[in-house]
């Protein structure tokens, strides 16, 4: 552990008595209208610019999303957590939401700050998606096709350079209104020669074991870190401006900016209030996160060991192309259409709960195809384990702004637990998120948390995040390895019973 997390950790015993776990992840069973915590805003300074003893450590959570990033803000030595609302978000039902839209007009990469604009002419859309493929160097993947069509209609060049060009330009202008914020809300940071920020970012399980797409994004992640400052707000820049900025970004590669930015996988953060609650039980879970272009699942053991931290084995890891906006591009698909406007209506009609017969059909194959994943999942877990039959005690946990009942409840629960990989059909428990007390939002916005669990988890500095292992360094046990399932021998048949 680095000096300066030493120092840390001394100043928040003092704060707190040592030994004492924080208060800060349990879940909040106060009955409703009681335990009400208060919201603050974002811009509400929380101290005085006055000499101060102790210096500031902020930890971000940055839960950069398919169609919407999040973010948590966290003061870490009152472990105090706040949600990152953008200033133009007044009148949005749910205003901490960051669009992840992007434009490319004119030669002037621009943002979309509007939440109800998800393909637009022009739009640079399902960028998380776009910058995985580039790592893995699978340029025809389909969800390149927006930047393929505007590398082929202009002279920026290259397209993996183009989406690193979108990845860093985004990050970097979300990244720095946050950190305007948190200039806004505590006006002497930097005072103290301690003063400290760091940036965790996730990515899904099945991603970021692997190595290539886990180097690129903290690549990504660090150079936009150092780039916030120049371009928060995303003003729109010529690709050649924001080259430029790129070639005067010479610190991306220290190591200070390193260890400040950190990549965590994101089933891992999604679950960290959970795991670290007293309402968390050990054992094996599935996660199914449903997001706007991909459900991503997990199976994990959680063990909580004797020095009282948490630890997530993970057996099974799956990217699966199933996320909502996979609907209506299938409803354009079946229609015949696919341009923005089509892909538009699709979506607002799919929102709303529309039954025509495109989104009908739409949902229907999406539905198979979520209860093959499904069942590949729980098959690819149970040849990890050593007792076969561990797998019936199995329980699940469900999260993302796009779950809904059809198809993504149904099909995770029915099929792929009733199949041949269980001696009998079973039904496990499915599993809630507590409400953490550490997070300054009010009963009224406890919703808001379904959508904002990764950012939340993303909130804790890294040696405070659950440890975990990948499934590619679980290996399936050896043939002599795996226990037989234990069946009753009757005591021997007397006469009587014959």
């Amino acid at each position: 552990m680095s000096k300066f997390l030493m120092l840390i950790r001394s100043i928040k015993e003092k704060l707190f008595a040592k030994g004492q776990k924080q208060p800060s992840i349990e879940a909040k069973l106060s009955k409703p209208g009681e335990g009400k915590i208060p919201v603050i805003e974002p811009s509400l300074p929380t101290t005085s610019p006055s000499k101060r003893q102790q210096p500031y450590f902020i930890q971000i959570g940055f839960d950069f999303g398919t169609s919407f990033s999040k973010c948590v803000c966290r003061d870490v030595m009152t472990d105090k957590a706040w949600v990152h609302i953008p200033s133009k978000s007044n009148g949005h039902e749910l205003p901490f939401l960051i669009p992840s839209v992007l434009l490319f007009i004119n030669g002037k990469l621009q943002y979309v700050p509007e939440q109800g604009v998800h393909y637009p002419e022009g739009g640079l859309y399902h960028l998380k998606q776009a910058l995985v493929k580039v790592a893995l160097t699978k340029m025809d993947d389909p969800v390149l096709e927006p930047y393929r069509r505007v590398c082929e209609q202009s002279d920026i060049g290259e397209l993996r350079s183009f989406v690193e060009y979108c990845a860093v330009y985004f990050l970097a202008g979300a990244l720095g209104t946050v950190r305007e914020q948190i200039s806004q809300r505590m006006p002497d940071f930097g005072n103290h020669p301690q003063d400290y920020m760091a940036v965790n970012l996730d990515v899904p399980v099945a991603d970021a074991e692997q190595p290539e797409v886990n180097r690129l994004y903290h690549a990504i992640l660090c150079e936009a870190w150092t780039m916030a400052d120049k371009i928060p707000g995303h003003p729109s820049l010529y690709l050649k401006e924001l080259e430029s900025l790129r070639k005067q970004n010479l610190s991306a590669n220290e190591q200070a900016i390193r260890d400040a930015c950190f990549i965590y996988p994101e089933v891992s953060a999604n679950v960290q209030g959970f795991v670290r609650s007293r309402v968390s039980s050990p054992g094996m879970y599935l996660f199914s996160d449903t997001g706007a272009a991909t459900v991503d699942q997990s199976t994990f053991i959680f063990i909580r060991k004797p020095d009282n931290t948490e630890h997530l084995t993970y057996l099974c890891g799956k990217v699966l192309p199933c996320g909502s906006s996979r609907i209506e591009f299938s409803a354009a698909e079946i229609r015949g259409i696919m341009d923005p406007k089509t892909l538009e209506m699709f979506r607002e009609k799919k929102e709303i709960g529309d039954t025509e017969p495109e989104l009908v059909q739409a949902r229907h194959r999406l539905a198979e195809q979520l209860v093959k994943g499904t069942t590949a999942t729980l098959a690819c877990t149970k040849k990890k384990l050593n007792v076969k039959n561990q797998i019936e005690r199995i329980r699940v946990i469900f999260g993302g702004g796009g779950h809904c009942e059809y198809p993504y409840k149904r099909s995770v629960l029915t099929e792929p637990f009733s199949c041949s990989l269980f001696s009998t059909a079973i039904q496990p428990d499915v599993v809630g998120l507590p409400i953490p007390v550490d997070l300054d939002i009010g009963n009224s916005q406890s919703r808001w948390m379904s959508r904002l669990a990764v950012a939340y988890g993303l909130s804790f500095i890294k040696s405070d995040l659950a440890g975990f292992t990948y499934p590619k360094d679980v290996e399936p046990p050896e043939p002599d390895q795996v226990w037989p399932r234990t069946k009753d021998i009757p005591d021997l048949i007397s006469k009587d019973q014959v």
